[in-house]
Parts: C-alpha cells; sequence; structure tokens
C-alpha cells in the first residue's frame, strides 16, 4: 500500500513540475490567453547616421535588434557602424534606390542587386540575406535575380493592411516580405512608417493614432517601418514610437526570431498579390522635417558605450 500511494505521489509530483514547466516558458500573453502580435522594427537610412544611432542605443535597453535597409553611400561613410549592427543581431539589407524595379529588365535589376550585395557584404562580412529596391518594388525578373545571387528575401509593398505577410512563390526559392501598409485618409496607403505617413501631410500625432489603430486590430505579425533621419531625430514622432516599444500588446523581436514565429504563405507566384500603388513621390509635409523639434539629448553623434 504504501509503495502504491508513494507511486501516485511520485506521479502527480511529475505532473505539477511538467505543469510548472509549461507555465514559466509561455509568454505572459499566453498565459492571459491573448495573444501578442508578433512585430519587428524595420529602420531605412539613406541621409546620416544620428536616426539611426538613437534608434540602436533605445533598442538595446530593450533587448532588442531590427531589420535595417541601408543604401551604399550611407554604409560606404559609416561602414563600422553597419558591421557593429551586423555582429548585433540586426539584420542588414540592402537597399537600391536608383529606381523602382517595376518592368525592369532582368540584365539590369541582376547587375543592380549583385552590386548592392556585394557592397553590403565587404562590409558586414556576411551574406546579404534582405533585399529592396526603390518603394519595395519588384516583379518575376527581382524574383528571378534573387535566387541566382542566393537573396532570401526581397521586400514588397504591403498586401494585407497593418498585417504584415511573407508569401513564398511555388516556383522560386526567395521568399517576398509584404511590409504592413495602411491607408491614411483620401491620402492613398503607403507601409506602416514615418515618412511614409509625413510625405503625405501627417503630423506625429496623427501618426501615434495611426500606430495605436494598427495595434487595435491585433494583426497576427506587423513590420513597424522608420525612416531614422525622421523617427530617429524628431521628438513627438519619436515618442510615438516609443509608446508602442512600450506596448504589452506587441511582442518585439529580432528579425530571425520574428521570422521563426510566422508561417510564409505558399502559393503560385501570378497569385500572390502586389501593390504597385505609390501616391506620395513628391512629399508633401504639413510640417517641414526641419522646422520639427529634435530629441533634446540628439547631438551630431550619440555615443552608447554599452552599445559597442
Amino acid at each position: 500500500m504504501k509503495k502504491y500511494i508513494f507511486t501516485i505521489v511520485i506521479i502527480l509530483l511529475v505532473v505539477l513540475s511538467a505543469i510548472g514547466y509549461k507555465l514559466i516558458i509561455q509568454t505572459p500573453a499566453e498565459q492571459n490567453g491573448v495573444k501578442k502580435i508578433n512585430g519587428l522594427v524595420m529602420l531605412i537610412e539613406f541621409e546620416k547616421i544620428d536616426g539611426i544611432l538613437h534608434w540602436e542605443e533605445e533598442l538595446h535597453k530593450r533587448g532588442l535588434a531590427a531589420l535595417v535597409s541601408v543604401q551604399e553611400n550611407v554604409l560606404k561613410e559609416y561602414p563600422d557602424v553597419f558591421k557593429r549592427l551586423a555582429e548585433k543581431e540586426y539584420e542588414i539589407a540592402g537597399s537600391c534606390a536608383e529606381a523602382p524595379f517595376w518592368d525592369m529588365s532582368y540584365d539590369k535589376q541582376y547587375q543592380f542587386m549583385k552590386e548592392t550585395k556585394d557592397s553590403v557584404e565587404s562590409v558586414i562580412g556576411k551574406p546579404m540575406r534582405v533585399f529592396g529596391s526603390r518603394y519595395f518594388a519588384y516583379d518575376e525578373n527581382t524574383l528571378k535575380a534573387a535566387d541566382a545571387l542566393g537573396v532570401e528575401y526581397v521586400l514588397a509593398r504591403g498586401t494585407a493592411g497593418e498585417r504584415a505577410v511573407i508569401y513564398k512563390p511555388e516556383e522560386y526559392k526567395v521568399k517576398i516580405i509584404s511590409i504592413s501598409n495602411i491607408p491614411f485618409e483620401d491620402m492613398g496607403s503607403g507601409s506602416l512608417c514615418d515618412y511614409s505617413l509625413w510625405a503625405r501631410g501627417a503630423t506625429a500625432e496623427d501618426f501615434d493614432k495611426v500606430l495605436e489603430g494598427c495595434i487595435a486590430k491585433n494583426p497576427d505579425n506587423m513590420i513597424v517601418v522608420s525612416h531614422a533621419y525622421l523617427g530617429g531625430t524628431r521628438l513627438a514622432w519619436w515618442n510615438a514610437y516609443e509608446k508602442i516599444l512600450n506596448s504589452d500588446k506587441v511582442s518585439w523581436k529580432t528579425f530571425n526570431a520574428w521570422l521563426d514565429n510566422l508561417i510564409p504563405l505558399t502559393m503560385v507566384n501570378k497569385d500572390i498579390p502586389v501593390n504597385r500603388e505609390v501616391k506620395y513621390d513628391v512629399p508633401k509635409p504639413k510640417v517641414p522635417i526641419e522646422e520639427l523639434e529634435s530629441i533634446p539629448s540628439l547631438g551630431d553623434e550619440i555615443f552608447c558605450p554599452a552599445c559597442y
């Protein structure tokens, strides 16, 4: 009898331990029965470095890293910064801003992509996995060039509202990252991005409301984009980002962890939706960027000892 009771006690302890372990490894959102948004920060830079450094400092405090799309001119001017970021789980994406890749010949796309890839890899010392052309434009030639060059992902304009999606065309190895994309009043749609809203006449207060509205819809995956020279240097715009970085409704992740928490949608390429809408080629801001208040602590360059 004692042996039987002892066996039951051992079984109960094992079961309780398993339950306890499960509770420990669950996220707070899972414990509360609410699924958090799988969130990724994407940074874009083609001017200066101040905004990138500010974002780096703030993300460092939170144990985070971003996907960073960078043009060759900035990459060449600040190679040490991007090499450091690449060593800290930031995914460095090559950006080719010469022209959108829609309807461009295969040979031209291949050459632009190869030059971008070579430039990025010469700085970060590892493969360039992500590529984007101007406006995140791509077509089938882009997919062919990416496969030929071993590029894993191409960036695309959003096709599912605030929800970010990865499409996997059956015919190709490359995957397509469809950015979160939202409309704003009667000004068309664009990426969930400071510049996109600013260029269409939105204020930082408008942007704050848009971000809150997107989070309230609780998409399974989301990408929030910042042109770092705007969102990383101008106080009101940064405040909008800081609020959502501290939100308990979003689980912000590094690029690889973000990928691990979503399932690509596999389909034949002709069935993958494409968004070619661009209504803010010429920015029409309500307030010019030079008139926006800068972050008070922002100097010509930020030095974050813990970031180095």
